[in-house]
Formats: C-alpha cells, structure tokens, sequence
C-alpha cells in the first residue's frame, strides 16, 4: 500500500530591495562609496554585478610604493584582465632597496599591463635608482628596460603621419592620459636623453607634462609635422638641460599652451658637467622659441643658473635686441631670477609685456657646500632698485622670494625682520603703494640644505612663508603717543613685554586699539553715533614709519609662522623616515580579499613624545614665538625651562601662560589694554571682552588645546583696520600644473604671517 504525502509548497524567495531598483541607480549608490574601500570590498561580494562595478572604483588608482606589491597586482590583473581597463590613475615610486635590481623580471610583467590601460589619465614616474643611485645594480636596466616600456606604450598613444595627414590612435593603451609626471636619469648619469622621447611631445591628449633631469638635444626636427596639434596647456621642465631649438620645436606642437616653466639646471650639478645656462646666454634665440607660444602664454617661470656664474651685480641691465615680450599680450604672472634674460625685459619696461599683473623675483637656494654669491642681493637685507617695478603700468603685484633653509639663519626671523630692514621695507613697499602696486615678500622654507629639485615622493617640497605684504600691514597710523593710547614710555624690558603681550592677539586688533580713540576721551560717552563721528575725524594720518611696537608684533608672527612650518615638516620627516605608506588597492582573489590599507590614520600614537619634533637645540625664544629679555629667561627657568636642557613642552606652555597673564592683569589694571583676545584667531583665550581672567579649569583646557595643535592660525583672512588699500587676493597656483608648484612644478603651500 502506497502513501502518498502532500510536500508543503515553497514559499517564493523574499526579493531583496536591490531587486526593485534599475541598474543606473545601483552604479549611483555604489560611486557613492568610491573613497570607501572597505565597503566597497563587502559589496563586490555580494554577487557578480557589484563585484564588477565595484572594483570600476578599487582599481581606480593604483600607487606602487614598493616592487613588494608587485606580484599581487600582476596576479590580479591575470584573473580578470578587464581589471586593468579601470585604472586612471597610477603612481609608480618604487623605494629603494638592495633588492630591487632582481625585481627586472616582475617590473616587466606590471608593465605590460601598462600600455593596455586605455581609461589611464594620470600617470607618475619615478625612478628608485635617483638621488645618485643609479650605479647601483638595476640602475642601468630601469633606463633600458622599464623605460623604454613606458616609451613604446607612449608611442602607441601619440600622433603619428599618415596618408592625408596626422593619424590619432582611438582605442588603445593611454589614449585617454592627460596628465604625465617623469623623474628619471641617465644608464650612467645623473641626465637622461631624450632620444625617441619626442614622443612626449605628440600625444594628442595630454594637457600637462612634468618632466625632469633630461638633455635636449640641438634639434627636435621630428616634431616639425605637429605643429599646432597637441592639447598641451602646462609643460614644465625641472633641472633639464634645454636649448634653444630644441625648445622652439617643442613650443610649437601645443595649441594653447598656457603654463611654461623653464627649469635649467641649478642645484643637480655636482656630478655633471652640465653647470652653462643655455638660455640666458643665447637671449635673442630664447625669445625666438618663446614667441611660438606668444599668443597663447599666460604664465611664465625661468630657474636660472646664472646666478652662480654671476661677477658683477645681478641686477645689472644690457641690452637685448628685439620687442622682447610685448607680443604676450595674455602673460598675466612672471617669475624669474635676477639673472635670467627675462628680467631684462621688465628693467627695460619697453620690451616688458602689456599686460603683465604680478612679477616675481625669486633668490635661489644656496646648498651647504657652495659658497653664497656675494653679487645675489640678500633680499631680507636689502631691495633692488625700485624705479623699473614702478615704470610697469599694469603691474599690481610685486613679489619677492626668497629660499632658505629652516637650518640657517636666512631663516630666523631676527634676520627677515630685523628693524632697520624692515623699515627700508615698508618705505619701498609705500613708495609702490603710490603707483597702485601692493608689494609682497616670502620665505621659501625647505627642511634641509640637502634637499634640491626634482622633489620625489615624500621628499618634503619648499613652502611659502608670507613675510610682508603691504596691503595688510598698511600705511595709516599714529606714531605719537597721546594719539595712539598706547604708554610708549616704559622702561625697555616692559616695553618689549608689552608688545609681546599684544602679540598675543590677532595683529589686526592690535592695530585697531593702537588707533582707537582713548577711553578717557569725553567724545567716547556720547554713545555710537559720537564715537563713529569722533573715529572719522581722527583716521590715522599716511605714513611709511612704522612704530617699533609694530615691527615687534610683526616679527611675532613670522617667528610663529616658521616655529609651525618647522614643527609640521618634523612630523612630516617622522612619517616619512619611519613608515610605508600602504597602497590604496585591494587585490581580489577568487575566494578571499586582501586589505592593504593602514589601520591607524593618526599622525601621533598616544604613546609618542611630542618633544621629539622639537629641535633640542631650540632656545626658548623661538619655542615661545616671543622676544624675551634676560629677566623673563631667569623667571621661565624658575618653572622648570632651561634653553640648554630637554625641553618640556608641558612646562614651557605653563610658563608662557603665567608669564603672560601676568603682563596682561597689568596692562589691563595700568588701563592700557580695553580689549580681549578672540578665541577664533589667536592660540589661548586668556582674556574674554571684559577683561576677566578665566578660571583655573578654562585655562588647563585652553593649555591642552595649544599643546595639541599643529599649526598655528595666522589669520590669514583679516585684514589691518589701517590698511587702505586695494587687495589682489592671496597668492595664487600659477603654474597651472596639477601640483601647484609655485617653483619647478612644485607644490609650494602658502603660509601667511603678515
């Protein structure tokens, strides 16, 4: 006898809300979680749509830090080659090991792959073998083997003659790429040539090239076809080997190049027979290759090795024949050395071009085995003739730089603001004021004397520091004292406390009290609208003088600014010595997933001694960012600071707190100080508006605080109470690459202490 049983229906599986959403909507959902690979790795798991929509986003960019990853890349790109269709970006920076002259064999593999990257649109290079390692084993083999790979994957790419004209290849590897970063060298020097390299020079969709350390040869005649054919806007060139026709050749493929600079070779000489400027001492024959671009050009940059060579003063004028750059009617911005040809064009303002609106002038850095130049003009010293700045009628803003390097003391701000210098500096800066020019100084910092262009990867590049800017330091004030409130005749060492103590504030502020009308006024108890009346009546007279208590106050905030730089690149030196950063890719393979990402994002761990980013060698007057006297030493080591010993930072904030309470609890009893400090803009709150001390539970807050910061607000937004004149905004990326380099393509951040 047979039973038959009813089996219980199945119930339909239960539709997952992806399941009601369009495709279009998931990709949106998923570019969402571009940034976040972790996610994106939990996703591409779930089944076979998000794994190949997510890895679109984990492939993306790529950066190879170390031949370690090589394997696993080249194995992942093995299992779904469609993998390597989705990267556009990639970094390849090796670090040097011992071992990297046996890794031929894995580089070679990675970069086949590389010239079947057609979505590919940003691409660096950099040698491990730089830096004069390229005797080493494997140093020779990256020219001959690894390079050549990236010029023949280029060559695929670039234009080409054909039958009825100029072919582009559409659907290849690095079709697409738009912009190229090389720092390389030669099979056995310091510079490589260009060779077959031209074709650097034809690709039909790169807009920015960033070259370095190559020789030009006398002549380019395969570009002569390309003319006016490629989309190159920003070409810079970093301690190169130029030459005029070469150049000219190369000029004349872009159609709108907008962004030039002309990076000789300055600092890499010291193994290299390369030490002449070409272009300065052929200038008729520069201008000639310039004028390719003429009609396009909006910034220019020359690094002029001249300087060196230089026996009589730099800023001496000879005539060069010619119009010059009056034929640059969109040249916007200029920066050249004293020594470059092209300065001549501005002291001659007759062949200067028509339209030009800020002009640079920038001193190189001296390496520590040269000696200084004694013809280069130390510009915190001592400025140029003023008349030919003042002759460019459409010049607004003239800028002046200066490198150093934080170890020396062209860095200290005792040298960039030394009282009479600065003065001299405020009477060129009114003098251009006059003429509807505002005037600017920099510091360009770098870490250390060693460090030169090219800047590799996680080499610390140069920075701006602000050192003056006349537009905010301004050219209306009161200089006697019944007029500015302020008791200018206290002994010496109060003096200086007192501008110390006002330095503490946002200098904008210290200006306002110093102009403000005194609380003692009777005008001041007839309500707003009087003191407005009476404030209107009374603006501070014009004046190229400054009063000492200023030059205080601005050597304070320079003296901040550099104490910050240094303190943020000794982090950045930390980082840079002590880890490897980890590579942005995950690698898939069938059956797991590999996380390469670093856990801890934290600049610091909680066990690191901050004290150690803090040169022991420091005194207590750079630690503070004050001047102090010989009795405010003695009181600072009564609470634990000695200049010669370890610094504690904890302590050394401590004593600058009590230290400046104190002066402050005086000034504000001696009816001098009217105002408190703003919490947005200076380090610690220690006053509020109505003059009270906080108590005991603010102020170890506010120590924290300080303690915990990295950078120090400059206040870079504000603007002086007496400065009436126009502004021309903050400085600006002019050379127009993708790294924001002020000098060689470099990224060049900008700190303003003015």
């Amino acid at each position: 006898m047979t039973t038959n049983y009813n089996a219980p229906a199945m119930e339909p599986a239960k539709k997952s809300i992806f399941d009601c959403l369009p495709d279009e909507l998931l990709v949106q959902i998923i570019s969402h979680l571009a940034l976040d690979k972790r996610s994106l790795c939990s996703l591409a798991r779930a089944c076979s749509f998000f794994r190949h929509e997510c890895e679109k986003h984990i492939y993306t960019t790529i950066d190879l830090l170390s031949t370690d990853d090589l394997r696993a890349i080249i194995e992942a790109f093995a299992r779904r080659p469609e993998r390597i269709a989705s990267v556009e970006t990639l970094n390849i920076v090796y670090s040097f090991h011992d071992g990297i002259g046996t890794t031929l064999q894995e580089r070679t593999s990675f970069n086949d792959c590389v010239k079947k990257m057609k979505a590919l649109r940003n691409w660096h290079i950099e040698s491990p073998f730089d830096n004069f390692k390229w005797n080493n084993e494997g140093g020779r083999e990256w020219v001959e083997e690894d390079m050549e790979e990236f010029r023949r994957a280029l060559e695929g790419a670039s234009l080409r003659e054909g039958v009825g004209g100029l072919i582009k290849s559409e659907n290849v590897g690095l079709a697409r790429l738009e912009k190229l970063t090389i720092h390389s060298h030669g099979a056995s020097s310091d510079f490589w040539d260009l060779n077959s390299f031209h074709c650097l020079f034809r690709h039909p969709t790169l807009r920015s090239l960033h070259v370095s350390c190559f020789v030009l040869p006398t002549d380019l005649p395969e570009l002569e076809l390309y003319t006016k054919s490629t989309a190159l806007t920003t070409l810079v060139f970093d301690e190169c080997i130029l030459t005029p026709k070469s150049l000219e050749r190369i000029l004349k493929t872009p159609k709108t190049l907008k962004q030039l600079t002309l990076g000789e070779n300055v600092y890499n000489d010291r193994r290299s027979v390369f030490d002449v400027p070409k272009l300065t001492e052929r200038p008729e024959a520069t201008l000639e290759a310039l004028s390719a671009v003429a009609h396009s050009l909006e910034s220019l940059t020359h690094l002029d090795p001249m300087w060196k060579r230089a026996n009589d003063g730099v800023y001496k004028q000879f005539h060069i024949n010619g119009s010059g750059l009056r034929d640059f009617h969109r040249l916007k911005y200029l920066d050249v050395d004293p020594c470059s040809f092209l300065h001549q064009f501005i002291l001659s303002h007759r062949q200067a071009p028509p339209n030009l609106e800020t002009f640079r002038i920038h001193h190189a850095l001296v390496k520590y085995f040269e000696e200084p130049n004694d013809n280069l003009t130390d510009l915190f010293e001592e400025l140029p003739s003023i008349g030919p700045y003042t002759a460019l009628g459409s010049l607004k803003t003239l800028e002046f730089v200066q490198a150093a390097s934080l170890e020396t003391h062209l860095a200290r701000p005792e040298h960039i603001c030394q009282e009479d210098a600065f003065r001299d500096r405020h009477v060129y800066g009114y003098k251009l004021f006059k003429q509807g020019i505002n005037m600017k100084m920099y510091l360009e910092a770098s870490w250390r004397m060693g460090l030169m262009p090219p800047y590799l990867h996680k080499e610390q590049k140069p920075e701006l520091i602000c050192v003056y800017d006349a537009a905010r330091v301004g050219f209306h004030r009161h200089l006697r004292e019944e007029e500015t409130g302020l008791q200018v005749g206290l002994p010496a060492s109060d003096e200086i406390l007192h501008a110390e103590l006002l330095d503490e504030t946002p200098t904008s502020e210290i200006i306002q009290a110093a102009h403000a009308i005194p609380s003692n006024s009777p005008d001041t108890k007839k309500g707003a609208d009087g003191q407005a009346a009476q404030a209107k009546q009374k603006q501070p007279p014009e004046t190229d003088q400054l009063r000492k208590l200023d030059i205080i106050a601005f050597k304070n905030e320079v003296r901040r600014s550099i104490l910050s730089l240094r303190h943020r690149m000794a982090r950045m030196a930390d980082d840079s010595d002590d880890e490897l950063m980890t590579p942005n890719v995950i690698f898939f393979s069938d059956d797991d997933l590999e996380l390469y990402f670093d856990e801890d994002d934290d600049d610091m761990d909680d066990d690191d001694d901050e004290t150690e980013f803090f040169d022991p060698d420091m005194d207590a007057e750079e630690l503070y960012g004050l001047e102090l006297t010989p009795d405010d030493m003695d009181d600072l080591e009564t609470h634990g600071l000695d200049e010669d010993l370890e610094i504690d930072v904890d302590a050394v904030l401590h004593a600058a707190h009590m230290e400046l309470e104190q002066g402050m609890n005086y000034l504000h009893d001696a009816g001098l100080l009217q105002y408190g400090l703003d919490h947005d803009s200076s380090d610690q709150e220690l006053l509020d508006v109505t003059g009270d001390i906080p108590d005991e539970g603010d102020r170890e807050e506010g120590l924290e605080e300080a303690a915990d910061d990295e950078e120090v607000d400059t206040s870079g937004d504000e603007v002086y109470a007496d400065a009436e004149v126009d502004h021309h905004g903050d400085t600006t990326d002019n050379n127009g690459d993708g790294d924001s380099g002020a000098v060689s393509g470099v990224s060049q951040g900008t700190s303003t202490a003015m």
